[in-house]
């Protein structure tokens, strides 16, 4: 409740000294902000606690992406496209006013109190079990349906002709925007799968809906800027999220196996998870697709430009996002083999962030030549290189469910613990790799994790994180999904290590990272190697 009153107050107050807003929003913004809590009071009211905290859980998945939009409000001010605060007027769009800091305040209550509601869900199910019917279908449908919200908010937010209002889709706006934007569409597959996982319908449910309001609340003040904004017209990505939002509300309340929202009971049968093989093939399908979308990323035009007497560059990283592509393409075709899919499917939840690893390099070629404008302008590749990224992720939010499913139905085993020393050593030597550079030339400034802080650099960030996920995951899992999650580690190296052929630049030559990325690659198959034979000695 604290954090909707926060939320409506800071529309209330200026969040922009100087410059109006670009249409009367502030009932708007009231009304979606005070929402949420106004579910969740009436669910609580009427005996229903946990779909009271589903709803705040739901809420509170969006609460850090929608911080970081807003944190462009004070960054710079002159790049933000946020219309219902203000619309500059000229390059210096003012400057952050008071209602700013109190919407940050509301987020970060909003998602404390998400912490709170998810910690009294799990209460609720260790203490009275679980009531979760419905089979797979209702997992799936929800996570298709953030999905496709999340791909609605990726999207630009509308059109403008206004020189002083830009209108980017994430992939082209500025870090607050590109990382708020990418946390709200992979945060939100993964807390619906989540809300499911508890096993209780109501919190379930109530999460589903949640979600929806929170889409809302990003996607609404936008739609409505596009038909009032002077100068600006309604885009897609609006729509699109607004329609799964609405779906996503439509699941939470329509009718199911007899029961409506108001008589959910507290306790029934227990929670049914999509089947195991089922995930595989999607979780294959989804590959299969990212990296058709990544080869056409790099095989397309990444920039335009609209004048003959000067030619467009091309990404020195476009053929290295080719490589990535075909890849995971081939791990993605290897689950739909019998017994082969059961088996790797573990490398897929770490060899999806290969194409993040190269296509995030893409798009920083594309930033650098767009940046000011002019005859330049991105390509058709940056389209297909942004659904490769997007599809990467889901990718890997599809083969993680896969894995949660197959650990529900484990029936235990030795983890793989003798591959101890070399796992500990991938692990440092991949450190190493990421941070010192693979590729060094004249005039290049090559990504590591303590230079270059592009959108390359986030591209090594994930890659790394995947990286010493896994290699600590490996030291828990049985052998075979330790090997499996070794082998994508050693995927992911070795698309590090392909930088240097791949990567096309003038004077190119090898650096540290080069054979750093070689010894840690070959520590993660001597580990593979070990794991491997524990898995021939298990029992």
């Amino acid at each position: 409740m604290l954090g909707s009153v926060l939320l409506a107050t800071g529309a209330l107050l200026p969040v922009v000294g100087g410059p109006t807003p670009g249409y009367s929003s502030a009932a708007l913004l009231i009304v979606l902000a005070l929402l949420p809590a106004a579910v969740a009071v009436f669910a609580a009211a009427r005996g229903r606690p946990t779909l009271a905290a589903g709803v705040l859980a739901g809420v509170a998945v969006l609460a850090p992406g929608r911080l970081l939009l807003d944190l462009q409000l004070l960054v710079d001010l002159s790049t933000a496209a946020r219309p219902e605060f203000h619309v500059p007027a000229q390059l210096e769009a003012g400057t952050a006013g008071p209602g700013l800091w109190v919407l940050f305040a509301g987020h970060l209550v909003t998602a404390i109190a998400g912490l709170a509601a998810v910690h009294f869900v799990r209460r609720e199910a260790e203490a009275e079990g679980t009531d979760l019917p419905g089979g797979p279908r209702l997992v799936v449908l929800a996570i298709g349906l953030t999905i496709v919200a999340g791909v609605g908010l990726v999207m630009a937010p509308f059109e403008s002709a206004d020189p002083y209002l830009p209108a980017r889709n994430a992939f082209e706006s500025p870090w607050p925007v590109l990382t708020g934007g990418l946390l709200l569409a992979f945060a939100m597959p993964l807390g619906a799968a989540l809300a499911f996982g508890s096993g209780l319908r109501a919190a379930a449910r109530g999460s589903v809906l949640g979600l929806g309001l929170g889409v809302l609340a990003v996607a609404v003040p936008n739609l409505v800027a596009g038909f009032t904004v002077t100068d600006a017209a309604v885009s897609a990505g609006p729509v699109v999220a607004i329609v799964a939002a609405l779906g996503l509300a439509v699941l939470a309340i329509a009718r199911q196996e007899g029961t409506q929202l108001n008589d959910d009971p507290d306790v029934a049968e227990e929670a049914k998870l999509p089947g195991g093989r089922r995930l595989e093939l999607a979780t294959g399908v989804l590959a299969v697709l990212t990296a058709a979308a990544a080869v056409l990323g790099g095989l397309t035009a990444q920039v335009s430009s609209s004048s003959p007497a000067i030619e467009a560059p091309k990404s020195p990283a476009a053929l290295l996002l080719v490589v990535a592509g075909v890849l995971l393409g081939l791990l993605g075709l290897a689950m739909f083999l019998p017994g082969v899919g059961e088996t790797l499917r573990p490398a897929l939840s770490v060899a999806w962030v290969v194409v993040p690893l190269a296509g995030t390099a893409v798009l920083d070629t594309v930033l650098t030549a767009v940046r000011f404008g002019g005859v330049l302008s991105p390509g058709p590749g940056v389209t297909w290189t942004s659904i490769a990224l997007f599809a990467a992720a889901v990718t890997g939010i599809c083969s993680a469910v896969a894995g949660m499913v197959e650990r529900e139905n484990d029936d235990g085993g030795r983890p793989a613990a003798s591959a101890t020393t070399p796992v500990v050593a991938a692990g440092v030597l991949a450190i190493a790799a990421f941070a010192t550079p693979v590729v060094t030339a004249p005039e290049y400034d090559p990504p590591t994790l303590i230079t270059g802080f592009g959108a390359s650099w986030w591209g090594d960030v994930i890659a790394l994180v995947a990286v010493l996920v896994a290699l600590a995951l490996a030291l828990r899992s049985r052998p075979m999904r330790a090997f499996a999650l070794l082998l994508g580690v050693f995927f992911v190296l070795l698309v590090r290590v392909a930088e240097l052929p791949f990567v096309e630049l003038d004077g190119a030559s090898s650096g540290a990272g080069l054979w750093l990325a070689i010894a840690a690659a070959v520590a993660a198959a001597i580990s593979a190697g070990f794991v491997t034979r524990a898995a021939d000695e298990e029992p």
